[in-house]
């Protein structure tokens, strides 16, 4: 099947990339972190879910021109255009004076790059900036064609021990930091986020090594956004019938780790929802 399957279009975001967004949250995802907050978009397939006692379902599908009609539809409220070359991170080293536009996040949005290509080429066609939110745990030809059609990435940094990635995530470490070089080395604008998240990935030898990766990176990355742990999906597991995992973190551990990272001169932002 040649279509897109999504849980829902989200207007007037203000969190999911520079200015106003249209935030499309694509269905399936590679990874099974505990903590996720879109339990809904795991599974690649539409699932069955209650809510006050009454069965519904996640997701639809949409071709691309159905998608790229919906996106349009918000054109007005993104502000600025994207100009013809698009960015380079030293251009768009203060995100704030990007335009809004739209921002492809999920699940994993990247898994169906192929069929986003389209929609990607009909928004630069009426130059709107476009963002995806990813954890780059995903075939290396999706993150090859996300360079040709994306503007500005945000990237997961999560849990860099190899066992405990497969355990916990259920993800490829070897996959992710290849992928991690490849879009790190594309010269867009890059903004890292770090969910922080007690058991799992706020541990003192996780921190350091994401601290180390990142350092290598130093130069190619615009801003480390540290994700606090919250339980906002709490209702959506429920729904599924999924137990909620929720450990919670201090603001103590917040302000730790961000004095660990502010040595590498990456602006670091401490993001509590």
């Amino acid at each position: 099947m040649n279509q897109i399957l999504l849980t829902n279009i989200q207007r007037f975001s203000l969190h999911d990339g520079p200015g106003i967004r249209t935030t499309v949250f694509l269905k399936g995802c590679s990874l099974r972190c505990p903590w996720c907050s879109n339990p809904e978009n795991l599974i690649s397939v539409p699932e069955e879910y209650i809510k006050d006692g009454i069965a519904k379902i996640y997701g639809s599908y949409y071709t691309a021109e159905e998608l790229a009609r919906e996106c349009l539809k918000d054109k007005n409220f993104y502000g600025g255009k994207l100009p013809p070359s698009r960015w380079s991170i030293t251009e768009a080293e203060d995100i704030d004076y990007l335009p809004g536009g739209v921002t492809f996040s999920g699940g994993e949005c990247l898994l169906q790059m192929n069929k986003l290509a389209p929609v990607c080429e009909t928004l630069h066609e009426q130059a709107i900036h476009i963002a995806a939110e990813t954890c780059l745990f995903v075939p290396k030809e999706c993150v090859k064609t996300a360079i040709n059609h994306i503007d500005f990435f945000y990237v997961d940094v999560k849990i860099l021990d190899k066992q405990n990635c497969k355990e916990v995530e259920c993800g490829d470490l070897s996959l992710y930091l290849s992928n991690f070089d490849i879009l790190l080395n594309s010269g867009l604008p890059i903004v890292i986020r770090v969910p922080v998240i007690g058991t799992y990935t706020d541990g003192k030898e996780n921190r350091k090594a994401i601290h180390d990766l990142l350092g290598s990176y130093k130069d190619k990355i615009i801003k480390i956004e540290l994700i606090k742990e919250h339980n906002l999906g709490a209702s959506k597991y429920k729904s599924l019938g999924m137990p909620v995992n929720y450990h919670g973190v201090s603001d103590g551990r917040m302000d730790i780790y961000k004095d660990e990272l502010d040595d590498l001169g990456i602006p670091v932002e401490v993001c509590k929802i």
